[in-house]
């Protein structure tokens, strides 16, 4: 088979451009750091590449959510913490205002003291979080769940239902604890007849057994301070378990990123090493090749005439 000049010329000419062109693709990608520099190079990484940046960024959006929900759990783990500390003094005073060990005017002094905690621990039940919404309001987070009422009684103005957050995968993540869960409520029997009572109204009889010096009701205030720093604590447990919750769906979720930029990296980030690889072979090619042209493109039937 012949091959005539021209022939060789456009086969030649073809071949020095695919190797420019390859140089210069490969240059590119370098330069960008990407396997298709332009969305076209190739369609499917692309939309591989596109829907991997969609699930990372839910992956973020939920991990974010989940920080959020943690500094709520903090600060009502904050709340009920010093709530505790508050019924554990209560209790120690109580204790020592049973006994005849203090005078009644001691007694008045405990009582200037739990007033303060009284005061203390509704401004606590009325906390807000970062949001400006009250924690321990229910679903009503807008309404200040505790108020003051004309008999000088503290009522609750929330809700029974607490919020919960849906999350992607579809689990509900409850937010946290209503006013009515708070400190739980406590029976009390007087005369035979039982009834219920809440955490304030606990707190607000023993503060006025103490104004009072009425020692028997010192003395029932004793199991029933313990009843509400039980429920409290309670409260403290399962928060707590929320907090743990939360904490293992962030670490999964923070996995799956990890994962999902993997794959993605596999996608569409260039692999360095063998693209510089690629790149001296293909110009030592294109020198090669440019060279025997030069060469064969000089040659002449005259050369060889004597």
């Amino acid at each position: 088979m012949k091959i005539s000049t021209s022939q060789y010329f456009t086969m030649m000419n073809n071949q020095l451009a695919d190797t420019q062109s390859k140089i210069a693709k490969t240059q590119s990608q370098l330069s960008a750091g990407k396997k298709n520099v332009t969305p076209s190079a190739d369609i499917k990484a692309t939309t591989a590449s596109l829907k991997l940046n969609e699930v990372i960024a839910g992956q973020q959006d939920e991990i974010a959510l989940l920080k959020t929900v943690e500094a709520r759990y903090q600060e009502e783990e904050g709340v009920l913490s010093s709530m505790t500390d508050m019924l554990i003094r209560m209790q120690e005073l109580s204790i020592a205002a049973s006994s005849d060990t203090y005078t009644d005017s001691d007694l008045d002094i405990f009582a200037v003291e739990v007033e303060g905690y009284l005061a203390d621990m509704r401004g606590l039940a009325n906390s807000r979080d970062a949001n400006g919404h009250y924690i321990f309001a229910g679903t009503k987070v807008n309404t200040q769940p505790f108020t003051t009422a004309l008999d000088g009684s503290i009522v609750y103005n929330g809700n029974q239902t607490e919020p919960v957050l849906e999350l992607e995968t579809g689990y509900k993540l409850p937010l946290s604890t209503s006013g009515h869960r708070l400190g739980g409520t406590v029976e009390r029997t007087v005369a035979g007849v039982t009834s219920k009572v809440g955490m304030f109204a606990v707190l607000a009889d023993f503060a006025s057994s103490l104004r009072d010096n009425d020692r028997d009701a010192v003395r029932t205030a004793i199991s029933e301070l313990k009843s509400v720093q039980e429920n409290i604590n309670l409260n403290l447990v399962d928060n707590g378990l929320r907090q743990n919750l939360v904490s293992q769906r962030q670490t999964i979720a923070e996995d799956k990123v990890v994962i999902y930029k993997g794959l993605l990296s596999n996608a569409q980030d260039v692999d360095y090493a063998a693209s510089i690889a690629q790149l001296s072979s293909d110009m030592l090619a294109l020198e090669a090749a440019q060279s025997t042209f030069a060469k064969v493109s000089q040659m002449s039937l005259f050369s060889y005439l004597r």
